[in-house]
């Protein structure tokens, strides 16, 4: 079956005091119909710029520079913005964002805000559109859909803002549902309850789910695959069971170590040494050397790729069987 999503060697350029970068280096993966990919890394590894560079909604100053976005075969435009036939498919994609409160128009309620998209997308008329707002807000769990349309953000709760988020990006029925770290600013319990309404919209209205998040520990229960990105590459590719439970890269095993165990509470959580380098001054080979247990001088010489290291599990690492050894696995908490 050929997926609903195919993302190719996308390349994305950004500009810092006029000096260009690659935010996203030759990022490859795939979605299955009905599928969710969980996109991993730390803050300013790129995972956001993935999401907007599908969508088409670069920042300033940023462009794709090579690569494809295939829709159920159909290319998209990229740089030139995307007319045609690749246009219409791009709108098979919505988008939810981080910060509810930023993203939602101040001065508009909510309702208005749900219905513009079946008014200018699916071209229903304003009382059907109202109808499709209701109908949303319900869907998503939010209650008294009636008096809720007529608020505004600023009257909502963080976790209630977080479902207009949703349900205004359900309002052009989209097929895809990319979601840039949806649930970070929200308490533990609203987390819950949000990941569940996703599992549910997705079990009830067949959605395809890229998520995009820093928290592995959310990653199992919204995603069947997972891709670990690291300075705009993605160094770890692979189902999610097989990659949390065997990792095959350092920086995944580095935070699976630093993430808090519920399971074994008595074990100390281990930050990953250094930080995220600057992108224009990014380090040779492997990006992740300055920071790893495991370099060797040729990982500072040799640029990894992905490469299999398992049954469709691959890792970009000289290493990655040393990893795979129960020492290794000790080690990592």
């Amino acid at each position: 079956m050929t997926p609903i999503l195919e993302v190719e060697g996308l390349v994305v350029e950004m500009r810092r005091h006029g000096v260009a970068f690659r935010a996203v280096d030759d990022a490859s993966f795939s979605l299955e119909r009905g599928g969710a990919l969980a996109i991993v890394g730390e803050s300013g590894c790129g995972k956001s710029l993935t999401l907007r560079a599908i969508m088409g909604l670069l920042p300033n100053g940023g462009r794709i520079t090579s690569g494809r976005v295939v829709i159920d075969g159909v290319t998209l435009g990229t740089a030139a913005g995307g007319r045609g036939r690749g246009h219409s498919q791009r709108q098979r994609m919505s988008i939810v964002f981080q910060d509810a409160l930023s993203a939602l128009n101040p001065v508009a309620t909510v309702g208005n805000q749900i219905a513009e998209a079946p008014r200018h997308v699916l071209g229903l008329g304003r009382s059907a559109s109202r109808e499709r707002a209701l109908e949303l807000l319900h869907l998503v769990g939010i209650p008294d859909p009636e008096r809720r349309y007529r608020a505004y953000p600023h009257e909502l709760s963080g976790g209630t803002r977080q479902r207009i988020m949703i349900a205004i990006a359900l309002s052009s029925d989209p097929a895809i549902l990319l979601c840039d770290e949806p649930t970070t600013a929200l308490d533990v319990t609203i987390q819950t309850q949000i990941l569940a309404l996703l599992a549910e919209l997705r079990a009830e209205r067949g959605l395809s789910l890229v998520f995009v998040t820093h928290d592995l520990g959310v990653v199992s229960q919204v995603a069947e695959r997972l891709a670990v990105m690291y300075t705009g590459r993605l160094v770890e590719t692979g189902t999610t069971a097989a990659v949390l439970a065997t990792p095959r890269h350092p920086y995944t095993a580095g935070m699976l170590a630093a993430a808090p165990d519920v399971d074994t509470p008595e074990r100390e959580p281990l930050a990953i040494p250094g930080s995220l380098p600057d992108p224009l001054r990014l380090p040779s080979g492997c990006t992740f050397h300055p920071r790893c247990r495991f370099a060797t001088p040729e990982c500072v010489t040799t640029d990894v790729r992905l490469e299999p290291v398992g049954p469709d599990h691959e890792a970009a690492c000289l290493h990655s069987d040393e990893l795979a050894t129960p020492r290794a696995a000790g080690n990592r908490g």
